[in-house]
């Protein structure tokens, strides 16, 4: 059974998860846009979102984690430009690559769906993702779908992933962290892989080591994802502060 309660990213009370050692592996994905603006920059929140998978794989003997890049999904669901699609895919693409590398997280693959599926024709994103996920728990043998959602409560936003996988029709198990948190009131909440707005978000590149604009809604996630790092990746000396936690983790991916 897992034990999900030291992971501060995790919705508390999600259940109780039996893995099946048949199934044993764990399905992550994420997208480049939302239904009506690209990705501009890839989010610091993008490292709970993985980190809370190598959390969950550390827990589960012999698991690997399978990560499907959403590329097609923009210009086949939503008709978004496919070149700029291709684009921000790579850039998403190359920082998850990095990180893996950089964080020395073991047993990971990474799939872009345009390679995966190169002949798909268009259809709804909900159509895609059943795709998706029925893919790698046929093929991959993924049992167990790490994904996020902006409530726990029943009314769900359509935009985040609890939406998708009450339409699933197979036995996978979903495990849902806390969304990505932003600086803009009117939009507190974002995909921890997408950022609409750098200038609201902490993210993976140069400018966020020379900025620290954060409200206490960012600073309280932004600690808790760099309590998830401490725990998995490294430690820092006590007392240090915050931002210079998250400042030397985004060096450590870019430099």
């Amino acid at each position: 059974m897992l034990n999900l309660s030291s992971n501060p990213l995790f919705w508390p009370n999600q259940g109780n998860f039996n893995m099946d050692k048949n199934k044993s592996n764990i399905f992550i994905g994420g997208g480049i846009a939302t239904k009506t603006e690209f990705s501009q920059a890839v989010p610091f929140d993008i490292l709970g979102f993985l980190l809370s998978a190598e959390f969950t794989k550390r827990q589960i003997p012999g698991s690997k984690v399978f990560l499907l890049i959403a590329d097609q999904h923009a210009w086949l669901a939503n008709n978004f430009d496919r070149e700029k699609c291709q684009k921000t895919a790579d850039n998403l693409h190359q920082t998850i690559l990095t990180i893996i590398k950089k964080f020395q997280l073991q047993d990971w693959q990474v799939f872009l769906a345009s390679q995966v599926f190169p002949n798909a024709l268009p259809q709804s994103y909900e159509e895609l993702e059943k795709r998706d996920v029925t893919h790698f728990f046929n093929q991959h043998n993924c049992g167990l779908k790490i994904g996020w959602s902006a409530s726990m409560a029943e009314n769900q936003h359509k935009t985040d992933e609890s939406h998708f996988d009450q339409q699933l029709n197979i036995p996978i198990q979903s495990i849902f962290t806390k969304p990505g948190v932003t600086s803009n009131p009117k939009k507190p909440f974002e995909s921890p892989y997408i950022c609409t707005n750098p200038a609201t978000r902490i993210t993976v590149d140069k400018s966020s080591i020379s900025k620290w604009r954060v409200n206490p809604a960012v600073k309280n996630h932004l600690n808790r994802i760099t309590m998830l790092f401490e725990q998995l990746i490294e430690t820092f000396p006590n007392k240090t502060p915050l931002e210079v936690k998250v400042k030397k983790i985004i060096s450590k991916i870019i430099c």
